[in-house]
């Protein structure tokens, strides 16, 4: 039996990775399917598969040499991407540096390129956590707004309901961002997923990525991700400064006012998952062809 190969980030850690593998939602008829962590690719295991990579903020420096690997060795039959989008850590982009991104050094070789980034030129198809089923129930507005944050850039906004992204359970995510009627977060797929939900979105960003929706959330014009510190002092003289290793805050004077910014967008659930369907089919006649 003919086999793929779904290469993407492996973190138990965030849900966003874990849901947006495209081979968790569709079937391949004659094919085995097995996911695999991007970071540690075996080429020997590769060689003779058909390859997807997606999905999640793939194009990004550090999974540049895995990309090369599959590109150089070209051990796939095929290679496919599906869903993935570029990641430049910074607060604030303009449109031609989105647009400037060089995708080919990535994409080199490719057979079929379906990309998450709405200004790039090759096929627009979003994150594949659209297709999840929990989408279907619906869900009543209990709050105003609710703060869904990054685990890494946390939004210190504590008058309203708040969560992170480090959890395993999408419906217990999904639940708690259909609950408020805006939704502010630091984290991308609180963005995607919230405007799914026909919920209106405050994004707060600390990469490209949040810039690259096609169904665009306000944006909170973050000036600087600070790392947060101890301080330890001994007769009034300090003898140790403590950063919180990989935690981010930013300053949220005023976000009040972009509330205004904030969309609904409630044909964005069907669309993505038509966008979806169509580049299955896509693939499958890829795959048909080899």
């Amino acid at each position: 039996m003919k086999s793929i190969i779904n290469y993407h980030v492996i973190d138990s850690t965030n849900i966003g990775d874990l849901s947006s593998a495209p081979t968790k939602y569709f079937d391949f008829p004659g094919y085995t399917v097995k996911q695999a962590d991007i970071r540690e690719i075996d080429l020997n295991k590769a060689r003779d598969k058909y390859i997807i990579v997606g999905g999640g903020g793939l194009f990004f420096s550090p999974f540049l040499k895995s990309f090369s690997k599959l590109i150089k060795a070209k051990t796939g039959i095929k290679l496919i991407a599906w869903g993935i989008g570029q990641q430049i850590y910074g607060h604030s982009f303009s449109h031609q540096e989105l647009r400037d991104f060089n995708y080919s050094q990535y994409l080199e070789n490719f057979d079929l390129i379906g990309i998450r980034d709405f200004i790039n030129k090759h096929n627009w198809v979003p994150c594949a956590s659209c297709m999840h089923p929990a989408f279907d129930q619906k869900r009543d507005i209990k709050h105003e707004f609710v703060v869904f944050s990054h685990k890494k850039f946390q939004i210190k906004i504590r008058d309203f309901p708040i969560m992170t992204n480090n959890s395993q359970n999408i419906e217990e995510i999904l639940n708690f961002l259909g609950s408020g009627a805006t939704i502010l977060t630091s984290s991308y797929h609180g963005a995607y997923w919230g405007t799914l939900l026909r919920r209106k979105v405050l994004c707060f960003p600390f990469s490209s990525k949040f810039y690259t929706l096609k169904h665009t959330p306000a944006i909170f014009p973050v000036q600087k991700w600070l790392q947060p510190k101890i301080k330890f002092s001994l007769f009034n003289k300090t003898v140790l400064d403590l950063r919180y290793e990989n935690k981010f805050s930013c300053k949220t004077d005023d976000w009040q006012n972009y509330i205004k910014d904030c969309k609904v967008y409630p044909e964005s659930l069907n669309e993505c998952r038509e966008r979806n369907h169509w580049y299955y089919s896509q693939v499958l006649n890829n795959l048909a062809d080899s």
